[in-house]
């Protein structure tokens, strides 16, 4: 069971996304609007070039005063502007519940901070707790609270299944925008499918991986019975420094997979453990650029 519902009721907690809404006002400065404009031509709000008219064109778009210095008939061009589109698939199955604190609690904040620093300046945020979530839309800052709410709802529950809750999201909408996916990966299909169709549908895709300490260091030794969270296998093993050595470097060589994956796709992406302080953890994501650039 996740303590995701001590985090948002904590003053401290609303201090600390308040400080990260000024540093992060100062990173999307001249971001907001190029992250904003449709490649759409037509009568927007951002005026865009002139271009020759053409029989049919509206008057009301013809630059009068080209037309009274040259003679010639020239038409404004807008840029649509459209909502930026943030979308947070959050990682609620059952091996997120592992650590302590466990991995969702710590996950659930960071997608809280995100999403409201999004609210704040980008107006549309969309969350889908993953697997079997259902995505709602939020937008603007004073729908942060219902934001909120809906993260202090979740429980972690369920089987791994990133690429079929990718599939689920991409049904229900066509808008493009940043996904930021928070999760320990740990899916036993592969995490990649799922980010490699995020961008074949043209999302700018950010990995936010979290990892509890004793994944990277269990403090174990020997005779112990391993049980899956998500399938209830059992395994009956010896702990033994040789066999901690092997699964540190397993360990190690998947978060290496990780990582060489995001370079080579040209992605954002952080490895967060869940014992960095909540507000340095948030920083360190806006100041990599890639969740915001």
């Amino acid at each position: 069971m996740s303590r995701v519902g001590e985090f948002f009721g904590d003053p401290e907690f609303l201090k600390k996304l308040a400080y990260l809404d000024l540093v992060a006002k100062q990173i999307f400065t001249g971001v907001r609007r190029g992250e904003r404009k449709s490649a759409r031509r037509g009568a927007g709000t951002v005026f865009s070039d002139h271009r020759s008219y053409s029989h049919g064109d509206d008057l009301r778009y013809v630059d009068w005063n080209i037309y009274g210095r040259l003679g010639t008939l020239f038409v404004k061009e807008f840029e649509i502007e459209e909502s930026a589109n943030v979308l947070l698939l959050l990682d609620r199955s059952d091996s997120m519940a592992y650590g302590d604190p466990d991995k969702f609690s710590f996950a659930a904040r960071v997608a809280a901070a995100l999403g409201y620093i999004g609210l704040a300046h980008l107006d549309r945020v969309e969350v889908l707790p993953i697997p079997d979530g259902k995505p709602r839309i939020y937008a603007g800052k004073q729908q942060a609270p219902r934001m909120f709410n809906l993260l202090e709802t979740v429980k972690t529950g369920g089987k791994t299944d990133l690429l079929d809750s990718v599939k689920q999201i991409i049904s229900t909408t066509r808008r493009r925008g940043l996904a930021i996916l928070i999760s320990d990966l740990l899916d036993p299909r592969g995490w990649r499918p799922a980010v490699d169709l995020l961008l074949a549908r043209r999302h700018r895709v950010f990995l936010v991986h979290i990892v509890a300490p004793s994944e990277e260091n269990p403090d174990l030794a020997g005779a112990i019975r391993l049980i899956d969270r998500e399938d209830g296998r059992k395994l009956d093993v010896r702990v033994d420094k040789r066999l901690l050595g092997i699964y540190q470097k397993s360990f190690k060589t998947f978060c290496r997979r990780v990582e060489r994956y995001a370079m080579s796709k040209e992605i954002g992406h952080a490895r967060l453990r869940t014992d960095l302080p909540f507000d340095e953890a948030i920083l360190s994501l806006l100041r990599r650029g890639g969740v915001v650039r």
